[in-house]
């Protein structure tokens, strides 16, 4: 990496990139007697309520965290209810809500361990936003950072790493639900100088004025970046 390379936010920038961890769909689902596919599909239809709103306060960018590598791991009925409820997100729900509020979508992560039907969902949902620039939406899939280091890597030479990793821009803020006070290996690089935010509530109880709350806490802040 060039040494000159600095990979945190401009200080004078305000909130132009923010990360979503929605955890709790699985507690969520029992504790509401719903299924979890019901819970997932959810999740879905609250993503795009926040996206919505984010996508006309001059936010730029959004990372929300789907699924990590290791989460493929669950057991097969948890797998086939994350595909299932992704599957009709990438189909439907997001598709709709990109054509008409011109959200660019990108998926990062290890797309190989998704169906072939998945993959070229995928595939058709990039092709047909990438011209739009009103808010960048990151899908995290199947995400590890290790393999994101690896990819940029072998596409980079020394000069240019951090413009060949799958999620170029640096964070500002992360939000995560469900009370755990952790990353879980969201995009450690790129959340450097974020700040953190954790909340107690369920994914699916959590709601837009939870959401406001945090990004108002943050304009409020003055961040240094290590000076």
């Amino acid at each position: 990496m060039n040494n000159n390379d600095s990979f945190h936010p401009f200080p004078a920038s305000g909130i132009r990139h923010i990360g979503i961890i929605p955890d709790g769909g699985r507690r969520w689902a029992a504790a509401n007697n719903r299924t979890l596919l019901s819970s997932y599909a959810e999740t879905s239809k609250k993503m795009a309520e926040f996206l919505i709103l984010l996508a006309h306060t001059g936010i730029t960018e959004v990372s929300i965290f789907l699924s990590s590598r290791e989460n493929f791991r669950r057991p097969e009925n948890e797998t086939d209810a994350f595909n299932s409820a992704a599957m009709n997100a990438i189909q439907n729900t997001i598709p709709q809500m990109a054509m008409r509020h011109k959200i660019k979508v990108s998926v990062a992560g290890d797309t190989s361990q998704l169906n072939a039907g998945f993959i070229e969902e995928i595939n058709k949902l990039e092709n047909s936003t990438r011209n739009f620039d009103l808010i960048k939406l990151n899908l995290l899939i199947s995400y590890n950072p290790v393999d994101e280091i690896k990819h940029a890597i072998n596409q980079s030479d020394s000069e240019n790493f951090t413009k060949n990793l799958w999620v170029k821009t640096p964070l500002d803020l992360v939000i995560r639900t469900g009370g755990a006070n952790l990353l879980s290996n969201f995009l450690p690089l790129q959340a450097g100088y974020a700040r953190l935010y954790f909340s107690n509530k369920l994914f699916n109880d959590f709601t837009l004025t939870d959401l406001m709350e945090y990004i108002e806490d943050y304009t409020s802040l003055t961040r240094k970046y290590g000076n």
